[in-house]
């Protein structure tokens, strides 16, 4: 969250500053972070407060335009602390802690801009559905015209059946959805996903010396099929789906990987593992890459590990990298 001097928040983070600092030099907002633009074809230094954030992301209608961004605010409170132990002892401090960062892993995993665009296709293609059997025939489009003016739903149109035909058949329309709505469908998702989150149990992964550390990115909650069969497969994994994994990188030293397989503890990863939770990481990502620096690792999708000065040279702009995306057993 961002105030504006003397108005309104109106620059809402979907990736907490909180978390970014993470993976910056030395662990401030202030600090910079090497950024992969893949939209923009372009990698440069920023701090956290200039990323991840976009004009009244959480704003919704009402006497209190800004009440969700409060909340998601005064939750920073308790996140930052909780990471940056997290981040200093390489396991989680307390149960406390733990509860702290799944549901900043649920909040990550169900508000981003992709989720809210998936969500938008989803209202398009049912209007679009719903628009062409309007008009497959013009008996029913004037009969239901008709019984909308009777109920006082709409006036006369001054449109005709064939010009609303020739519209809805040419396709150029886009449906959005409003924001409040997006808040509304995210709310209601967020206890699901944390509680399907803590059935899960979690291994911290510490990243071992000279392996280049972990990375970030504008979507770092991943959840992926463990069996590559499954992967290949046509249904997507749930979080209640057995045989999946959440990885969700949590500074450049830690990330967590949860299970059903009944696995906990700390391990440290040596710099393959970081390479492919890395990779995962970049595949799920929707535009941006968040690294302390160029130096990071990720696997190629020859097989390669390369550095992060490689990665715009190889990725086409939605920032997808078929490389292994899940990190070996």
């Amino acid at each position: 969250m961002t105030s504006n001097k003397g108005g309104e928040a109106r620059k809402h983070h979907y990736v907490p500053q909180c978390y970014l600092k993470g993976f910056t030099h030395n662990g401030s907002r202030q600090s910079r972070l090497y950024v992969v633009d893949a939209r923009e074809r372009r990698a440069f230094p920023t701090t956290p407060l200039k990323i991840a954030a976009e004009r009244d992301f959480n704003r919704i209608d009402g006497d209190e335009p800004n009440a969700i961004e409060a909340i998601y605010s005064d939750f920073e409170t308790k996140a930052g602390p909780a990471l940056v132990r997290t981040d200093a002892r390489g396991t989680f401090a307390s149960d406390e802690d733990l509860a702290v960062i799944l549901e900043l892993v649920a909040l990550l995993a169900v508000r981003n801009p992709r989720r809210r665009e998936h969500t938008r296709k989803f209202y398009e293609h049912s209007s679009h559905v719903m628009m062409d059997l309007l008009v497959a025939d013009k008996q029913r489009w004037e009969a239901r015209e008709q019984r909308a003016i009777a109920e006082g739903f709409t006036e006369p149109s001054i449109i005709t059946y064939e010009e609303a035909k020739e519209f809805v058949e040419r396709g150029e329309y886009r449906v959005d959805v409003a924001t409040t709505r997006h808040v509304e469908l995210e709310l209601k998702l967020l206890p699901t996903v944390y509680d399907l989150l803590h059935r899960r149990t979690w291994v911290v992964l510490r990243a071992a010396p000279g392996s280049g550390g972990f990375v970030a990115s504008d979507n770092p909650a991943t959840l992926c099929w463990d069996d590559e069969k499954q992967a290949e497969g046509f249904y997507p994994p749930g979080f209640a789906s057995t045989h999946t994994s959440v990885v969700c990188p949590l500074s450049k030293n830690v990330a967590i990987r949860g299970c059903f397989d009944g696995r906990s503890g700390a391990i440290e990863a040596p710099a393959n593992i970081v390479a492919a939770i890395n990779t995962r990481t970049i595949a799920y990502s929707d535009r941006q890459v968040y690294a302390e620096s160029d130096q990071f690792r990720f696997v190629a999708p020859d097989g390669a590990v390369l550095h992060g000065h490689a990665l715009l040279s190889i990725v086409p702009p939605e920032m997808k990298v078929t490389g292994p995306v899940s990190p070996p057993s």
